[in-house]
């Protein structure tokens, strides 16, 4: 019994490895993203979920008058672009 609080603890250590939970996005915001994506596409939908796991909408809103102002892309956008056309394209 005294590994118990042992696997208690690794429990817990190994859910907090896991992706973190989408943070909410308002729906216009996915409807904007969608309007220029192909629908259905599994890029899409991917980068899409990756984008609200990595940041608020407040960042996306930020990124996305940072790229219109300054044609720089915020990094977590274009990593999670990155990750699902290698997920998905390949």
């Amino acid at each position: 019994m005294r590994w118990v609080p042992f696997a208690l603890v690794g429990a817990v250590f190994l859910a907090a490895c896991g992706e973190p939970a989408a943070n909410p996005f308002p729906d216009s915001a996915h409807t904007r993203f969608e309007q220029s994506c192909p629908p259905g596409s599994q890029v899409c939908v991917c980068t899409w979920d990756k984008i609200t796991r990595a940041m608020t909408h407040e960042e996306y809103e930020a990124a996305l008058t940072r790229f219109r102002e300054t044609g720089r892309m915020d990094p977590r956008v274009t990593r999670a672009r990155t990750q699902c056309l290698d997920l998905h394209e390949s």
